[in-house]
């Protein structure tokens, strides 16, 4: 079995040390970035934050070190994803989400926000890591984006009535918020010569056919549901009168919703909620309905991956290609005559098996079924 060649770079991205592995699992999930270990010579040289590439033949990984436990004869190394370095917090505006009145659409007035929700997850990025006045909290990454998501929109309140601030997680609400409602990723790659870590902030607007009835899939286990969320019906209520007659938001067989009463999905899985107009639209009627719609966009909007697959495929299968599939890939799985969608969102890596998990939900919370 050919090894795996790994080696440590400092923050400045200057070598540090290279060794070898063999029995090595990896596991990269998007939504919880989790933490790995590996065993390595007797080193005192590998420090906590420095960066770590795991590579054998197509199979590559990048990461941080979070801790390192040198020993007589080897030393332990606790490593995570390279984008856990964002699971921190951060003071968003929440004006950055629906704010401007333009027309009309899912039967009220509609909003658009003035920036992308990619261009957003830029600024915040840039903001933190980037040019940061504390020069030793930014890191070498350079940011773009290669879509425009808009409109968008979290529910995110402010923290002090009245204002426009809250204190959110930069991965955990805006990052996982995204990929889960919105297919946003953020594709992470590294150049070792000009010392950078590019990151792209992206839709994938293209999708990959799977046939599940090949022999090159060794299991295929699938949680599927045909709801795009668990609410298809959503109850909305004026908090400054809540004897206002509501608006009701309905979600379609084709995944749209709207206030129309026509095409939905059954059954019926209801919900209720309460908007908070905004004090600076003159008009109550149409600060409501804006309101609502800031609702409605966190909670029916964009896509909500149900669909779970998990596919187990050996490293170097031609078909699949599992290490040329980027986070947020859209893939169609074909099995029996039915088709099941979903969008790459972890790959767990092993030495002789990799595991690629589609959707937004986790198998430990779920009952498996292997076809």
């Amino acid at each position: 079995m050919q090894q795996y060649s790994i080696e440590f770079f400092d923050r400045k991205f200057n070598f540090v040390y290279r060794d070898t592995a063999t029995d090595l699992t990896i596991d990269d999930d998007y939504l919880a970035p989790a933490q790995n270990s590996v065993e390595i010579g007797p080193t005192t040289d590998v420090k906590f934050g420095y960066f770590i590439r795991i590579k054998r033949d197509t199979e590559e990984f990048f990461g941080v070190v979070v801790e390192s436990s040198p020993g007589k004869y080897k030393t332990k190394i606790q490593y995570k994803p390279f984008l856990s370095l964002f699971d921190e917090d951060i003071m968003f505006d929440t004006n950055y989400q629906l704010k401007r009145v333009d027309g009309t659409v899912n039967g009220v007035s509609q909003k658009v926000n003035q920036y992308s929700l990619e261009q957003v997850i830029k600024t915040y990025i840039e903001q933190e890591y980037v040019n940061n006045s504390d020069t030793l909290q930014n890191l070498p990454i350079s940011v773009s984006i290669g879509s425009n998501t808009k409109p968008w929109g979290f529910n995110i309140k402010s923290d002090v009535e009245g204002q426009h601030m809250a204190i959110i997680g930069l991965y955990q609400v805006l990052l996982v918020n995204a990929m889960k409602l919105y297919g946003i990723a953020l594709n992470v790659r590294p150049d070792y010569e000009l010392k950078t870590v590019f990151i792209t902030i992206s839709t994938n607007s293209s999708t990959v056919d799977i046939d599940g009835s090949l022999d090159n899939i060794l299991v295929k286990t699938l949680k599927l549901n045909d709801r795009p969320s668990g609410t298809n019906k959503l109850i909305v209520y004026d908090a400054t009168d809540l004897t206002r007659t509501p608006i009701t938001f309905y979600v379609y067989t084709n995944r749209e919703w709207g206030v129309d009463d026509t095409d939905r999905i059954t059954p019926v899985s209801k919900d209720i909620a309460i908007a908070t107009p905004d004090p600076e639209i003159e008009d109550p009627i149409e600060a409501f309905a804006l309101a609502a719609l800031d609702i409605g966009y966190s909670q029916l909007s964009g896509l909500t991956w149900d669909n779970l697959i998990e596919l187990e495929i050996i490293p170097n299968d031609p078909l699949i290609r599992p290490m040329e599939l980027e986070f947020g890939q859209m893939i169609s799985l074909w099995y029996n005559g039915d088709q099941y969608s979903s969008i790459l969102t972890g790959r767990n890596i092993g030495p002789d098996i990799i595991t690629l998990t589609f959707g937004s939900e986790r198998i430990k919370f779920t009952k498996r079924r292997k076809v």
